[in-house]
């Protein structure tokens, strides 16, 4: 019935129709009510009405005829002449109540009686009259016969008369009002049978619409939950021209559109949009979907010297250079193993389990690979990579405890040039209270928890203090003093030395300038770490702070170590020469340990070399240590550079460096490491015991 409408069709046809009914209801109610008003009217009007006037003109007969009687027993005239205007009031009224009775008369029956009552009424005013002549034409007595004898019979005739009409009028009336009953109850049944039609058509016409709207409403609902569950598979009910019809067809495009984009997002969340290998997500995703008690190796591998590349030939040769890179592990690797770009220059491969030699052959395989002269925007690259690897479940079972240990060999590799190292020839994981210092690092910087303690450095010529050490150290409100061994290398971890730099730099030169401003002049040295150095921000923070405590540039002294200077040789090279050239000391800490320090001793603009502790302890009595360390001292003292002893522990150690021309010593036979409420004075007690 409605199929082919629209909804709002079918609504506007509904309500026409339910409004036509209701309409219907209200002419007919009205019709009948207004029928029965006539009826009333009528009742009231006519038969009401006549009643009133027979009963008037019989009480104004009997009246007039006890004014009559009245008179007949009134001997005296002058007495009898105010009864006569009462009598003919009477007489007056009771013949317009007859004439009036007699008029508009519509029921036959009715106008009968009214007929006989008009004519009884003539006859009983003729009798009447001839008895009122007969009082004074022949007197009382004569006229009482009169009255007795025609008058009488008349006035009774004429009272039954109307005393009939009366009657026949309240049967007539009685008749009406039980007619009228019977009709308001037939206009009040048809109005409830009307209303109940019309109840009962909406109700239709309601459950009609209802179910032409609900039903292809829930098939909509019914896609939209499919699409809600992700499944774009359902087919949409089509066919419909109706706002429902262009629901579906709109739902169908949703779908189709929202397919579409999950695909993309799904794309954008799992995949590097880069290379087109899985990103870092889907990698995880990929190791919990196997099963816990599977086995398995990890490789994490970054490309050496990935950064100045991209400095040097620009973003887009360094993309393409990313893309190669991924062509050629994917090419290594089997149908049932896994490459990710994990972000950057780094990469992640989850590969099936085997043994070691199998796992070093293939990470060969795959520097090899990478070893390969690429051809990126017409330029040779030659690169290498550097690849950390663990085993599952053996190294770890969380993706994230392998893939933190097989970051950390990846920089051991790096470290040592080795092309690959285990996860499993590290040193243990930090602990758990080590790792909740880590995080509690940042609120006791804030918190003022850290402080500086200082360890002199003796200048053995002169034989007084003439240098010191920044040392941080953490005063733990819980677990007392903690020592920067504790910290200090997970600070460097996770890049918070960044923080924790300028704070010892600002403090270290704070106590410099106000040693030198009691003439107690100190140079203070403080450690940089790789982070620091390739700083942006150093320089210009070194150089604030020697100017608003205005210390003189070469009383402050910044040590850095070998390993600092690898990363980004050329970036730490420049920082290097810009502090020089603000007049600072430059110092080489831990000198010997490193694996270039005849190249940096020549090409960096330092002024001191620091021994590192493992030459310097025994080297009394080891002929090996005495060698490197007096071959040390001689060569700085060809290039002109000064010379820290690290870590002498005993009296024959000083004097055997004095000896041998060093310049400055420090370690626990000077001193101890102190806080600066005590350095002041020692140095004061020494240089006078001195």
């Amino acid at each position: 019935m409605f199929g082919s409408l629209s909804i709002r069709a079918r609504l506007i046809l509904s309500f026409s129709v339910l409004l036509c009914l209701l309409l219907a209801v209200a002419a007919v109610s009205l019709q009948r009510f207004q029928a029965l008003t006539d009826k009333t009217d009528i009742l009231i009007n006519d038969e009401v009405r006549r009643v009133f006037l027979a009963q008037s003109a019989n009480q104004h007969a009997q009246a007039a005829a006890i004014c009559l009687l009245k008179i007949l027993q009134t001997p005296e005239r002058e007495k009898r002449v105010p009864l006569y205007a009462e009598m003919d009031a009477d007489n007056a009224a009771a013949q317009l109540a007859i004439t009036e009775l007699g008029r508009n008369v519509a029921v036959p029956a009715v106008q009968t009686e009214v007929d006989r009552i008009l004519a009884l009424g003539k006859t009983y005013a003729d009798v009447f009259q001839e008895t009122v002549e007969l009082v004074e034409l022949s007197g009382p007595q004569t006229a009482i016969m009169h009255f007795q004898d025609k008058t009488g019979v008349a006035l009774a005739s004429l009272l039954n008369a109307t005393r009939n009409l009366v009657t026949k009028h309240q049967m007539m009336t009685q008749s009406e009002v039980e007619q009228l009953r019977r009709d308001t109850a037939s206009a009040r049944l048809l109005v409830i049978l009307l209303a109940a039609a019309a109840f009962l058509t909406g109700s239709v016409l309601a459950w009609i619409i209802a179910r032409s709207i609900v039903v292809p409403v829930q098939e909509a609902v019914d896609v939209a939950e499919t699409i809600a569950s992700g499944d774009y598979r359902k087919e949409v009910p089509m066919g419909r021209r109706d706002e429902i019809g262009a629901l579906l067809r709109s739902l169908a495009i949703m779908r189709d559109s929202i397919g579409s984009r999950e695909e993309r997002i799904l794309r954008l969340a799992y995949v590097d949009t880069l290379t087109g290998l899985p990103n870092r997500t889907r990698l995880l995703e990929l190791f919990e979907a196997r099963c816990v008690d599977c086995a398995g190796v990890l490789f994490i591998l970054g490309i050496d010297r990935f950064a100045p590349i991209n400095k040097a030939l620009g973003h887009a040769v360094g993309d393409q250079l990313l893309r190669e890179i991924a062509v050629r592990l994917k090419g290594a690797l089997g149908d049932s193993e896994v490459v990710a770009r994990l972000w950057g220059d780094e990469f992640a491969l989850l590969l099936n389990p085997a043994d070691k030699p199998t796992i070093e052959a293939f990470a060969q395989k795959i520097l090899v690979a990478l070893r390969e002269p690429m051809s990126v925007d017409g330029q040779r690259l030659d690169i290498d990579a550097s690849i950390g690897i663990v085993s599952f479940p053996r190294d770890g079972t969380s993706i994230t405890s392998l893939m933190r240990r097989a970051d950390l060999a990846m920089n051991a590799a790096k470290r040592r040039h080795s092309g690959f190292a285990f996860g499993s020839e590290l040193g243990d994981e930090p602990a758990h209270e080590e790792l909740s210092l880590i995080g509690e690092m940042r609120e006791a910087l804030a918190r003022g928890e850290f402080v500086a303690w200082y360890q002199p450095k003796l200048n053995l010529a002169q034989n007084r203090i003439s240098g010191a050490e920044a040392l941080i150290r953490w005063r733990h409100p819980e677990k007392g003093m903690i020592p920067p061994g504790r910290f200090i290398p997970f600070a460097e971890q996770t890049g918070f030395i960044r923080e924790i730099t300028p704070w010892i730099l600002k403090q270290a030169i704070e106590h410099a300038a106000q040693w030198q401003q009691s003439g107690m002049p100190v140079v203070t040295s403080v450690n940089l770490s790789t982070h620091d150095l390739l700083s942006h921000a150093l320089v210009e923070q070194v150089k604030c702070l020697i100017e608003q405590y205005a210390l003189p540039p070469e009383l402050l002294c910044l040590e850095i170590t070998e390993s600092a200077l690898m990363d980004e040789p050329e970036l730490a090279l420049k920082h290097l020469h810009e502090l020089a050239a603000l007049g600072l000391k430059l110092s080489i800490d831990d000198y010997g340990t490193g694996q270039a320090s005849l190249a940096y001793v020549k090409t960096l603009p330092v002024h001191e070399l620091k021994i590192d502790r493992a030459f310097v302890t025994g080297v009394d009595s080891d002929h090996r240590n005495a060698a490197i360390v007096r071959s040390t001292i001689l060569l700085c003292r060809e290039l002109g550079l000064s010379v820290v002893a690290e870590g002498a522990e005993t009296a024959e150690e000083v004097d055997w460096l004095r000896s041998v021309g060093c310049d400055l010593v420090q370690g626990y036979r000077v001193a101890k490491p102190m806080p600066v409420t005590d350095f002041a004075a020692w140095v004061s007690d020494f240089d006078r015991s001195a």
